[in-house]
Parts: structure tokens; C-alpha cells; sequence
């Protein structure tokens, strides 16, 4: 009979008051252990990027290979905290669509015409599993490209936007 695995037998936790996060001269993500090994070019990745965003950040080495888990970015020291979420935004950069001003569907596609936090922008989305609905209203919409956009709150919408988006969802 197989033993049964304990997740936190696969996965290394790394104590984020022990480690520093900067960057080298070249903006690369460099992390240093508490055991002095420094790795240079680090990814970081959400492990719960919907629900959980600013908890269990993976970090990967430029060869691929998980580094270890940073269990909650608050427990960073403020400067490898402020380093590290300025990688998480620029990672998972979602504008937020404030309002919808049409949308059109031809062959397949829906092309949308939205305003964002970052201006106005047109995209096409292939079908409605692209629009994902959760809680608090809060939507996340992927695009063709698979660009990714975020409605924090559709029952904030004006109401052309609000019956628009009904329509996709």
C-alpha cells in the first residue's frame, strides 16, 4: 500500500524574514537564502493568482527549478516586500475595465471596446468561457491574444456596460 504524501513534504517554504529580494545591475531578480546562495534571474509566480495573490509566491531559478514558496509577502523585509510586488504587477499586469462601450460579434469573435485604468482599448475574446465570473462581481475576461482584463465589480458599471456584459455572461 502507497504512502501517502504530505504536501509539505514536496514543497519548500522558505521564511520570508530570512531572505532578501533586490535587484542586480542589470534589473535581473536576485534572492539570497539564509544560507548565503544567491540565485540571479528569479521568476516569481502566483501559486493562487485569482484568490490568493499576495500568498504562496513560488520562486523559480533561471533554470526552472522552484527555488522555494514565500508562504506571505508581508512577512518580507519592506524593501525585498516592495521589489517583490513590483514583479508581481508587472507579471500579472491586469488593466481594470471601467466601462464597456459596445460590443460586436462577426465570425466567432466578439470584439469588445472597453475603458480601462490604462485608456480605451479594442479587443476580440472566441467565446464566453473566456469571461469568467466570481465572487463580489468581480470578472476576469481573457482576450484572443490572451491578454487578460479584470471588472472589479460589474454591479458598479453604468448600466449600458452592466446589460452589455449580461450579455457575455
Amino acid at each position: 500500500m502507497n504512502e501517502a504524501i504530505k504536501v509539505t513534504d514536496e514543497l519548500e517554504f522558505l521564511d520570508a524574514g530570512k531572505i532578501s529580494i533586490s535587484r542586480n545591475a542589470f534589473a535581473e531578480l536576485v534572492v539570497e537564502l539564509p544560507d548565503g546562495i544567491s540565485h540571479t534571474k528569479v521568476d516569481v509566480v502566483r501559486s493562487f493568482p485569482i484568490y490568493e495573490a499576495d500568498r504562496y509566491i513560488a520562486l523559480i531559478d533561471s533554470e526552472g527549478n522552484e527555488i522555494g514558496i514565500v508562504e506571505d509577502i508581508k512577512n518580507l523585509p519592506q524593501q525585498s516586500r516592495d521589489i517583490l510586488s513590483e514583479e508581481l504587477q508587472k507579471r500579472y499586469f491586469m488593466p481594470k475595465i471601467t466601462k464597456i462601450n459596445s460590443l460586436e460579434g462577426s465570425f466567432g469573435i466578439t470584439n469588445w471596446d472597453v475603458e480601462t485604468t490604462q485608456g480605451n482599448v479594442e479587443f476580440g475574446m472566441r467565446s464566453r468561457y473566456d469571461v469568467t465570473s466570481l465572487e463580489n462581481g468581480r470578472v476576469l475576461i481573457k482576450d484572443v491574444d490572451g491578454n487578460r482584463y479584470e471588472i472589479e465589480n460589474y454591479n458598479k458599471l453604468d448600466p449600458k456596460s452592466y446589460a452589455l456584459l449580461q450579455t457575455q455572461l
